[in-house]
């Protein structure tokens, strides 16, 4: 996974970064009386993280669109039509996959953009865009920065959205996230993502609080996060777990409010 990172466009980036973050187990701490039933599962942090990797195949045509730029025009392809203005364009999706094999999208999308001297923007708006067989409405707001002194590269998603699932269930996500790319010139394979942000998950009756207090570092050679701290509050409960020092492995440690430790691996 830590590979896809190496590809030079945005929308690489990008997207390895949405989807490397399925792997944060997260979790802090509140004077509450620990059982069962007060567990977080993993099943509920991937629930919680999902919804940047159900719009990813979406994400990956508007980067595409954007990298394009100022073309004033209509452009049509085999999955889709996309019309730009002067402020952006709107993609109209047709029953179809964008890559073979990949997700069926259907729907539409518009995006509206500035460009400035050290960030890139834009907002996208997802009106009942369809991928296979959910459903996404709302707003993400996409900005890219780059450092010219030490060339590490940076993205900020500020989202206001939610994702109607097969079942009819509905998954609304509010916050911000930061992805940056740590690049290590001599060694490629020493560069790192780094993850920060806080973000507001409702599904299934419950609410998750997301506060990054220390950045989530994964290191390119690395499948899993190896370093920072992360917090979770689910219904008032809240729960703290240590990804470690940097080593190169997939286990982490938990922390429950009554100062309960459980060593956890991050493996599927």
């Amino acid at each position: 996974m830590m590979n896809k990172l190496m590809g030079a466009s945005t929308k690489t980036l990008l997207l390895s970064g949405l989807l490397l973050i399925v792997f944060s187990c997260s979790k802090d701490k509140e004077d509450i009386q620990l059982d069962l039933d007060q567990k977080v599962s993993k099943t509920e942090v991937k629930t919680i993280l999902e919804t940047d990797e159900f719009s990813s195949a979406a994400d990956g045509v508007i980067t595409d669109l954007f990298q394009q730029g100022s073309a004033k025009s209509t452009q049509k392809v085999d999955c889709y039509t996309a019309t730009y203005s002067e402020t952006g364009f709107t993609v109209s999706f047709d029953e179809c996959s964008v890559e073979e094999g990949g997700e069926r999208l259907s729907g539409m999308l518009t995006v509206t953009y500035k460009v400035g001297e050290e960030s890139t923007a834009f907002t996208a708006t997802y009106t009942d865009l369809s991928v296979d067989d959910i459903i996404i409405n709302g707003t993400r707001s996409f900005t890219f920065n780059s450092n010219s002194e030490n060339e590490n590269v940076s993205f900020t998603i500020v989202s206001e959205m939610s994702v109607k699932l097969a079942d009819g269930s509905i998954i609304e996500e509010a916050g911000t996230k930061t992805f940056t790319i740590l690049f290590d010139l001599e060694d490629f394979a020493n560069s790192a993502l780094a993850i920060d942000g806080n973000w507001t998950v409702k599904a299934d009756g419950n609410t998750y609080m997301v506060n990054v207090s220390s950045e989530l570092l994964a290191n390119f050679g690395c499948e899993h996060v190896g370093k920072g701290v992360m917090a979770l509050a689910k219904n008032g409960l809240e729960v703290v777990i240590d990804f470690g020092d940097g080593t190169c492995d997939d286990m982490a440690n938990m922390t429950y409010p009554d100062g309960t430790v459980e060593e956890i691996s991050l493996k599927d």
